[in-house]
């Protein structure tokens, strides 16, 4: 007979991730009901070219707040849904593209001609790919744009005898870690730097040291579960959703499943392979944004595929079988949008701001950092956006950094690494809820692993690191 616990989870893992983040707005409407309205005045001004709205330090002032009910909600989904279009669309596109080119065999084949070559290495590849992609989310600030890449991810993982949570791990922690310990993210660095008036790109080097001990700890923790999958595959976190996968996905570790190179598979991998070069050079050179990036998938879900063997008919049809299959993502990526909308239309978000950097003035200097860390992790975890989490929080810190005599570069540090600790994990991502339908994993299960890393290792080691950055006077 099944335990308490056992039956928790069980019933845990059947509710809709939709269901919780309904209670989750729910609870938000009910608090606008209760927190004062409170609004700093804001201002415009250009950074790096973009011109953003940041808020005037000290004019903080009680307003009127808005309590959200029914009749304040009842179209905020569609909001949400208008808000979040450009990455819905990313995400349906890409779906669509990669199931299709999957449907050729390419992938499936190529990832057995690189095991049957390498598979040696076994573990070596986890560390390889968990640094690639983390230096893509920390120079450029790639994150969105890599959620295609689980589905050549998920496949390689498998065939090499481990499992699609694994690859979810390898995945989505190395982008959510790689852009919070960013060297010269756009996105963190660039303007955070920007709004505190520090010169840009500075400090690179202590940045540099908190990247290269952060992706050394992600590919460790990731390293340690895979193995031991690999040892004994009932401690993997997705084996009943790995029987199905491995079939979905053309994966197995033997050799006899492998696919043949044909020529077709060949210009179908040339096809994508260059798609991608096009890809990081349209993000690096030409700053690329969603409309670009869903586009560029537009045409690698018809020209891949057929390049790759399909007919006109199955290419349309895999594309279709994709998109559908990330549908319940896409709403996800529509609803989280709407947190943000009930804090900010019932005027509180600012009086939530305020509030915790109020005790700012009222700490221990050494505890300033920390604080600044979980200020800014509490607003990413609202926002949801990191540039939108600079605008409101930096113009707010740094000049307080001022009263205080504190390093506006361990401000910058702090809010930077804060917008890993919640973001990648919390039950209303839906960017994780993406990756995981994508990978075929469950989300609850990839929630509770990464809850745990992120308490017991990534906030930690950030933590330690700012400290660090506090004891060498960090300019």
């Amino acid at each position: 007979m099944p335990t308490l616990r056992q039956r928790l989870v069980t019933a845990m893992g059947n509710i809709s991730p939709l269901v919780i983040l309904f209670f989750v707005c729910v609870l938000c409407a009910l608090l606008t009901f209760v927190i004062p309205g409170g609004a700093f005045d804001r201002r415009t001004i250009e950074v790096m070219g973009h011109v953003r709205t940041i808020v005037v330090p000290g004019s903080f002032h009680h307003v009127p707040s808005v309590p959200q009910g029914f009749l304040e909600l009842w179209t905020v989904f569609m909001r949400g849904a208008v808000e979040a279009a450009d990455r819905s669309f990313v995400i349906l596109l890409s779906a669509g593209a990669m199931t299709a080119v999957i449907a050729t065999g390419a992938i499936d084949a190529a990832i057995h001609a690189i095991v049957r070559r390498t598979g040696r290495f076994g573990l070596a590849f986890i560390p390889v790919i968990v640094f690639a992609l983390g230096a893509s989310g920390a120079t450029f600030g790639m994150y969105e744009e890599a959620i295609p890449f689980i589905l050549v991810i998920t496949p390689l993982m498998l065939t090499m005898g481990f499992d699609s949570m694994s690859a979810v791990f390898v995945m989505y922690w190395s982008i959510a870690v790689g852009f919070a310990c960013g060297i010269t993210n756009p996105y963190t660095v660039t303007i955070g730097q920007a709004l505190a008036g520090v010169p840009l790109y500075s400090g690179t080097g202590y940045r540099v040291v908190c990247f290269l001990v952060m992706m050394t700890i992600t590919s460790i923790v990731i390293m340690r579960y895979a193995s031991r999958v690999h040892r004994d595959p009932s401690q993997s976190l997705s084996a009943e959703e790995d029987v199905g996968n491995r079939v979905r996905l053309r994966a197995s570790p033997e050799a006899s499943t492998a696919a043949a190179m044909t020529p077709r598979r060949v210009l179908g991998l040339v096809c994508l392979s260059a798609a991608f070069v096009i890809l990081m050079i349209g993000l690096l050179r030409y700053q690329w944004g969603f409309t670009e990036i869903g586009a560029l998938f537009f045409w690698i879900g018809i020209v891949v595929p057929v390049a790759g063997g399909l007919s006109v008919k199955e290419m349309i049809e895999k594309n279709i079988e994709g998109m559908k299959s990330v549908m319940i993502a896409v709403i996800m990526m529509s609803a989280a949008q709407i947190l943000y909308f009930i804090l900010n239309d019932a005027r509180i978000l600012d009086t939530i701001l305020n509030f915790c950097a109020g005790y700012l003035t009222r700490v221990p200097q050494f505890v300033v950092a920390y604080v600044m860390f979980a200020t800014s992790a509490l607003m990413a975890a609202l926002l949801g956006s990191a540039s939108g989490t600079a605008a409101t929080v930096m113009p707010v810190l740094a000049p307080l950094a001022d009263v205080l005599h504190f390093s506006k570069q361990i401000v910058v540090l702090a809010f930077q690494m804060a917008s890993g600790a919640f973001n990648f994990w919390m039950p209303w991502d839906g960017i994780a809820f993406t990756i995981c339908s994508m990978a075929g994993v469950n989300f609850f299960k990839y929630v509770k692993a990464s809850a745990k890393f992120a308490v017991f290792v990534y906030v930690p080691a950030a933590l330690v690191l700012l400290a660090l950055a506090v004891q060498l006077g960090y300019q």
